[in-house]
């Protein structure tokens, strides 16, 4: 029998509820045991890492290796489904190999024009998350006023861009002047919630209130902006990065609940798995945008799976700038 192949996988080293730290991973080197009948070997390229990954972890101890999407080529193949070499796209691990059932992967043919950590990124979770949420649970409209929170995360540029493509006039709210300039660049304009006066800069922005937010934040910020909808206003909820690295969800911090009755206002949440089955056309939409040149996103790449667990603690307390990436193998 052939021997088996070595995969190095980061491994959680406290209980999942304790702070998330530079320290909280370490990498360990393991015997990967061949493929079973109808499974695939994979050789990972790239990795996304994202807050949700913050959520499974509070639930998991010492040694957990985190989920994560991952791209790249198939070692070995024990499936009809893949021939060695094939490039594909699936639910991994922080592993340099990963050995997964083939049902759970999907055969990824690179755009023209599309760099391969896209798959991860643009088209991969943060991007479809950000389709979705913007195509099909806000549903802009031209001249409308939007609010995008967390707007220079993975899904937070995305979402902006869409938004503004759409012919409605968009504002993000980011924290960092870096943040506020990433934007810019992309055509989108921007307000530091650190900075006092913020809420000042938007109301100028919108003096008759705001239409819609996209919001990935929760927390004290988007309770402010859900405070200034206009009647049959309307959420589409993402995330809350404001809280991801506590054990539990505080409640948004609103001055009256009862305004969603009284402004007839919809909250609704979402996750990309909502709306799976349009995968294959939203990738198809979202890679026609990125070869125009009408959507871009900024990448922050970590270089393996050492520098992941450091670079995971800075994006949860907002210290990275842009879609966070493990490039795992060149």
């Amino acid at each position: 029998m052939a021997a088996s192949v070595t995969t190095h996988e980061a491994r959680l080293t406290h209980d999942g509820a304790a702070p998330i730290t530079a320290g909280s991973f370490v990498v360990i080197e393991r015997e990967l045991p061949r493929p079973a009948d109808s499974e695939i070997v994979v050789d990972v390229r790239y990795a996304s890492l994202d807050p949700s990954q913050r959520i499974r972890l509070r639930s998991e101890g010492a040694g957990f290796v985190p989920p994560a999407g991952i791209v790249g080529t198939v070692a070995e193949s024990r499936s009809e489904e893949f021939a060695v070499g094939d490039t594909v796209i699936a639910p991994g691990t922080w592993a340099t190999k990963v050995c997964l059932p083939a049902t759970v992967a999907e055969r990824y043919d690179a755009p023209a024009g599309v760099a391969l950590h896209h798959a991860v990124g643009l088209l991969g979770l943060t991007g479809l998350t950000a389709y979705h949420g913007v195509t099909r649970v806000l549903r802009p409209s031209p001249g409308e006023k939007i609010v995008v929170t967390g707007a220079f995360g993975g899904v937070g540029q995305v979402a902006a861009q869409l938004i503004a493509a759409s012919g409605a006039d968009v504002l993000g709210v980011v924290g960092g002047p870096e943040k506020v300039d990433g934007l810019k660049r992309r055509g989108i304009t921007a307000v530091d919630h650190r900075c006092a006066g913020w809420l000042a800069e938007m109301d100028r922005w919108a003096p008759d209130g705001l239409h819609a937010v996209f919001d990935n934040v929760w927390g004290e910020a988007s309770a402010r902006l859900v405070e200034r909808l206009q009647p049959l206003g309307r959420v589409a909820l993402c995330g809350q990065m404001s809280g991801i690295g506590g054990a539990v969800i505080a409640p948004l911090p609103l001055d009256n609940w009862f305004r969603l009755v009284t402004r007839s206002l919809t909250i609704q949440g979402f996750r990309a798995v909502d709306f799976a089955s349009e995968n294959s056309a939203a990738r198809r939409a979202l890679a026609d945008m990125i070869v125009s040149g009408t959507l871009d996103q900024e990448i922050h790449v970590a270089s393996g799976w050492a520098a992941a667990g450091p670079a995971f603690a800075d994006m949860l307390t907002g210290r990275v700038i842009g879609k966070l990436v493990v490039e795992v193998q060149a």
